[in-house]
């Protein structure tokens, strides 16, 4: 197993990289590695409107998008001098929570404290929301609240309080994240406004590719290298744009691949930014594995490598689960997936990108393996029938 650390740092040192960027969690990363990671898209608009006096931005998207980290850049981006803030990885459940945790609880008085020497317990009060207000409308700074899961609100009422707070405190801006705003009650999300709501459902490719380069740059690396463009259209799928993480997997293994001579973009580290050598790659992958007659099939080259690779695997051997197409193709299990769940018709957004190829290409069933049920899957039998093996 030494071999393969010493393969990684040979690889690491060919492309001049001090680390691999794929691997950095940001939300345990200083405030440096962070700004210097992150590559930020709404953030960077929240953070322009809290500069301009904006009272309240809401950013709105599913698991994995990156909105905690968006809150995490504002944060960093907000001048010291002029911004105080306070972040709350969940909604508190009370104005006295909100209190306590922002550091405005009440503080224990000479009696309570001459009380608890002798022994005796003295009833905490809670903070009211005039009080709360008056103690923010006290301070000399801005304050920022940062509500991240916004959504996990245990009641109504304290949306409404985040409400009357943003009402009665001049001085007081809130920041929210959630899955969506469903749960808002309307009067919150009229205050927010519409022009401060923002949403990220998934990342263009475009989107995605800026994402790779700022990791890469991050780590003294340049450009897209080792990753030719090939290679990154086959990666950027539907499935794989919901979420950086996605990808980063998908890069950390072709990564594996190159360090240890298995990769099939040969050449990738070296050429990886010259067109020429992309196009000679792309159409070497794709015409060199294909052992299946296309003549019937003008849509054959629409399909994706991976797309070719397994539906030419299952017309060879008919019903296969999805564990044993990845052994049999050697593909990670985030692009099998993309693939079957493509050509099984299900991808509204690639039915629109290729329209000439005859949706569904593949099927599934059940079947009991082991005590546990698992998809079967096989080319559609009006699909099989274009094709002749040889």
């Amino acid at each position: 197993m030494v071999e393969v650390f010493e393969a990684k740092e040979r690889l690491l040192k060919e492309l001049d990289w001090r680390e691999n960027p794929f691997v950095k969690d940001l939300r345990s990363a200083t405030k440096n590695d962070f700004l210097k990671y992150y590559c930020p898209f709404e953030s960077a608009e929240i953070l322009k409107h809290l500069a301009f006096d904006t009272k309240a931005c809401l950013l709105v998207g599913p698991k994995g998008v990156g909105k905690t980290s968006a809150l995490y850049y504002v944060s960093y981006g907000l001048p010291e001098s002029e911004f105080q803030c306070f972040f709350f990885k969940e909604p508190p459940a009370t104005i006295d929570a909100l209190a306590e945790e922002a550091g405005f609880g009440n503080k224990p008085g000479f009696f309570s404290g001459l009380l608890s020497v002798f022994g005796a317990q003295s009833k905490k009060q809670p903070v009211s929301r005039s009080a709360l207000a008056e103690r923010l409308k006290a301070e000399r700074k801005k304050l920022v609240f940062f509500i991240d899961e916004a959504h996990l609100a245990k009641t109504e009422d304290m949306y409404m309080e985040f409400k009357y707070l943003l009402d009665d405190v001049p001085n007081l801006r809130i920041v929210f994240s959630a899955l969506g705003q469903e749960a808002f009650p309307d009067s919150l999300v009229q205050l927010i406004g519409e022009n401060n709501v923002f949403q990220r459902k998934h990342f263009t490719s475009a989107e995605m590719t800026t994402i790779i380069e700022h990791r890469i740059n991050a780590v003294g690396g340049k450009g897209l290298k080792p990753f030719p463009a090939p290679f990154l259209r086959e990666v950027l799928t539907e499935h794989n744009l919901l979420s950086p993480r996605y990808v980063f997997d998908e890069l950390n293994n072709h990564l594996a691949s190159l360090a240890l001579g298995k990769s099939k973009w040969q050449g990738a580290s070296e050429y990886a930014n010259d067109p020429i050598v992309q196009a000679a790659i792309f159409d070497s992958v794709t015409a060199g594995g294909e052992r299946i007659t296309t003549a019937h099939a003008d849509w054959w080259i629409s399909l994706s490598p991976s797309q070719k690779k397994i539906l030419e695997l299952l017309l060879r051997k008919g019903e296969l689960t999805l564990a044993e197409i990845m052994a049999e193709t050697k593909l990670p299990q985030n692009t099998c997936f993309n693939a079957l769940y493509q050509m099984r018709g299900d991808d509204d957004a690639e039915k629109k990108r290729k329209p000439d190829v005859p949706f569904p290409l593949v099927g599934f069933k059940g079947k009991a393996v082991g005590g546990r049920k698992k998809n079967l899957y096989f080319v559609d039998a009006k699909v099989k029938n274009i094709f002749t093996l040889s």
